[in-house]
């Protein structure tokens, strides 16, 4: 996990962006570096050390052949592009980190960047500059972070919000999957001037209905495996976000058999966080027992969880209730991650349940085909929501988070398989991931169905219990937006601060609702019996075990409202379908 910090256009002035610069330090505390690599560009970089810590090869920029190039990411494919370049390594400035292969990958594709970029197999968002242009890129996914804005006649370029906000008239994210080549130049004056994006990746929409579920299972497991090996590069301690749901018990699993068969490598560190009755501290021991690692856990309390919320609201950058929440315990477990342990990398589970449409709400699905519209909107919304949430909680600690299921080539497989393969009546939500990794890990496990994070993280319903403390002054969502507009200014950020994916469902599933028959009280829904029956009197002396059923459903129905709106939202009060 690093941060850049990019000027086009204007000259970098210490008292003028030193602060701003300086504010996202925390994604990259062991070397900070700013450098004029044209009269018109400076390259501003903050690093943390992951591979050859301490040794100038992994410093940026990293220059050759007149260009100079700062990554905030990791090219996992930069063995195969050195050797296939037509650029000797040799002759690149800090040649030996693996971002340098974005040097390669250009001058080889014949400095066509949208090239360059579509073979670029990593997570990555970086600057490039020569004589006359300006190249920015970000990964398929949106894993790392990447804004831009326009101050004066200039344009700023920062990892993070915090970084550009103040300087800027407006910010805005740089698009997953897109690259542009900028003039240098170019001049910003006004809000309306663009920025020309080119696409090299798009999740896959098209469904693939010739595979079959067996062909699939195969394939699954074959690239999750690569996805996982290939993300343990680096000679620093792994850690893993043990959860104990299968997800991150999966990628803990796979990465604990190659870490231990390297003799180079420390052994890794499982760690997890919850309240004290927490169910997900019960079953991440077990499974740390099972693999044999070290297990840390964090137990945490209603008042540090409070005490956290300015902090948290300002590290993510966003006011979104769903996202705060789900953001809290894992800020607080990072926190403890730096502060008690050597730990620079962990490994996450993130992803799976987007692209294996396991929401409580995609598995209610009205039909298969639905799902799928869900599941490709929601994985390219993932860079605002979960995946913003992994990236700042983990790098404004010095920590780098990783992600296997979000692998360009496991998303791209993954998204176009029949969503017949995931919608599987009266079967556990995942049932194909869960059947690939048969043997890898204990059945309590494997076959245990998701829970929502707060009912993981244990009987206090952490959604109800913000919302009871921000009460006595505002509605929870606003409590949360007061604390950020605090440090931000909300003008400046529309296009950045999105608050409803969680809220509405593809198929126009409304706020508070989950599906037709939760959509309408049970007052409406009465009412429209009664006078639908025609028949007061029948109505009316209906048997008294007939009567008691209807009391019992229409509880059942409440309950079960309930419970799913705590699974999806983190609160048995607030509406929502994630």
């Amino acid at each position: 996990m690093c941060g850049i910090w990019v000027i086009l256009g204007a000259e970098y002035v210490p008292t003028k962006h030193q602060r701003e610069f300086l504010q996202i330090v925390g994604r990259g505390p062991d070397l900070t570096i700013i450098s004029r690599v044209s009269s018109k560009v400076w390259l501003g970089f903050h690093r943390l050390a992951i591979v050859q810590p301490g040794d100038s090869p992994s410093e940026q920029p990293i220059c050759a052949d007149g260009l100079s190039v700062v990554c905030n990411g990791e090219i996992y494919n930069h063995r195969t592009l050195k050797d296939n370049s037509l650029l000797d390594n040799s002759s690149v400035r800090n040649g030996g980190s693996d971002c340098a292969a974005i040097l390669h990958a250009f001058r080889s594709s014949g400095n066509d960047l949208r090239r360059c970029c579509a073979s670029l197999d990593g997570v990555f968002a970086f600057a490039m500059a020569d004589k006359k242009f300006l190249y920015l890129g970000r990964d398929p996914i949106g894993v790392r972070p990447l804004f831009y804005g326009f101050a004066g006649q200039a344009l700023l370029i920062g990892s993070e919000v915090k970084s550009i906000e103040k300087l800027c008239r407006r910010v805005n994210f740089f698009p997953p999957g897109f690259c542009a080549q900028i003039p240098l130049g170019s001049t910003f004056s006004t809000d309306n001037q663009q920025i020309e994006f080119q696409q090299f990746f798009q999740i896959p929409s098209i469904v693939n209905y010739s595979i079959s579920a067996f062909d699939a299972k195969a394939i699954i497991r074959k690239l999750l495996v690569e996805a996982v090996e290939k993300r343990l590069m680096g000679n620093r301690q792994f850690g893993f976000m043990l959860s104990g749901g299968l997800d991150s018990s999966l990628i803990a699993a796979l990465a604990t058999r190659f870490l231990h068969s390297n003799d180079f490598c420390a052994s890794p560190i499982a760690f997890s966080v919850g309240f004290e009755d927490s169910p997900d501290l019960v079953n991440a021991r077990k499974v740390a027992e099972y693999l044999g690692i070290c297990h840390r856990v964090l137990v945490i309390s209603a008042r540090k969880c409070v005490e956290a919320i300015p902090e948290v609201v300002f590290s993510l950058e966003t006011f979104d209730p769903l996202v705060v929440r789900c953001g809290v315990a894992h800020f607080l477990l990072c926190k403890h991650i730096a502060a008690s342990s050597e730990v620079k990398v962990l490994l996450s589970g993130e992803g799976a349940d987007e692209l294996f449409g396991s929401y409580a709400y995609m598995q209610r699905a009205p039909s298969a085909p639905l799902l799928q519209r869900e599941i490709v909107r929601r994985l390219r919304l993932l860079h605002q929501y979960d995946v913003l949430r992994c990236d700042r909680c983990t790098s404004c600690h010095g920590l780098e988070i990783r992600v296997p299921f979000l692998d360009k080539k496991f998303v791209s497989f993954v998204a176009q398989l029949p969503p017949s393969f995931k919608l599987i009546p009266g079967k556990t939500e995942k049932f194909l991931l869960r059947n690939a990794f048969q043997n890898l890990l204990p059945g309590e496990v494997l076959w245990r169905s998701k829970e929502g994070f707060s009912e993981a993280l244990g009987k206090v319903d952490l959604g109800e219990l913000l919302g009871k403390h921000a009460e006595g002054l505002i509605e929870e969502e606003f409590w949360y937006r007061m604390i950020f507009e605090q440090r931000f200014n909300l003008r400046k950020l529309n296009n950045v601060i999105h608050t409803k994916v969680y809220r509405t469902a593809s198929w126009q599933i409304g706020p508070g609702s989950l599906d037709s028959s939760l959509s309408t009280s049970d007052e409406e829904r009465t009412s429209t019996e009664d006078n639908g029956s025609g028949d007061e009197s029948k109505e009316n002396h209906r048997p008294l075990g007939e009567e008691r059923r209807e009391r019992e459903e229409k509880q059942e129905r409440k309950e079960e409202e309930k419970r799913i709106r705590r699974r999806s939202t983190g609160s048995a009060k607030l509406a929502g379908v994630a």
